[in-house]
């Protein structure tokens, strides 16, 4: 079995909806998946201890571990706490980190590989989702690659280049539409150029369980 956790901050003054439609759209699309648990943590109780208590319980080593908040180059945070960041990347060894919090990916994703995590794919910028009745769309594209990932074979490189593909498919759609819509198709090119993967890009979802 592969435990898959999911931190989302529904608590959030200014995009709790954003991160609680970006966390159904994960459950929804893995809710089916064979081999696959996911446990959730609502924003209340992303703080450290709960984090870590919670990754303590786990039979296993490898696991996935999701971010859905705020962050910056070297934490993810809520208002009520720092709940990953330099002091305990020790329990983030063998994981598949994937988060869409701002310009995590600058330090923290390179100090988690370093620290022996497998995989992390992330933004190496501050990403956009100014649109509200466009938010399916935004969490659609930052999901696909892990939604693929944990229901397929593919190495997560596959799948997070088809993460890309997806993207380009909905800012194509969105520039044939209507000219409402051009600015949040250059949101999503910001977004889609600002994703990387570092880490073990032959990462396949065998090698979590």
């Amino acid at each position: 079995m592969i435990n898959i956790l999911i931190a989302f901050d529904d608590n959030d003054p200014e995009l709790g909806d954003y991160f609680e439609i970006s966390f159904n759209d994960l459950n929804k699309g893995l809710s089916n998946t064979v081999g696959v648990i996911v446990q959730s943590i609502r924003g209340l109780n992303c703080t450290e201890e709960f984090v870590l208590n919670l990754i303590n319980s786990f039979d296993e080593n490898s696991f996935g571990f999701v971010g859905l908040s705020h962050g910056n180059e070297s934490q993810l945070l809520t208002d009520n706490d720092v709940y990953v960041d330099a002091d305990n990347l020790s329990h983030f060894k063998e994981t598949l980190f994937y988060s869409t919090a701002c310009s995590s990916a600058i330090e923290l994703e390179a100090e988690l590989v370093k620290n022996g995590c497998y995989s992390y794919v992330g933004f190496n910028k501050d990403s956009s989702a100014t649109f509200e009745d466009f938010y399916d769309i935004y969490t659609e594209c930052e999901n696909y690659c892990l939604k693929e990932f944990l229901n397929s074979d593919n190495t997560i490189k596959q799948s997070f280049d088809n993460m890309l593909a997806y993207f380009d498919e909905q800012i194509i759609r969105l520039l044939e539409q209507h000219d409402d819509e051009i600015l949040v198709a250059m949101e999503l090119i910001g977004n889609k150029d600002s994703f990387v993967l570092l880490g073990n890009e032959e990462l396949k979802k065998s090698d979590l369980e």
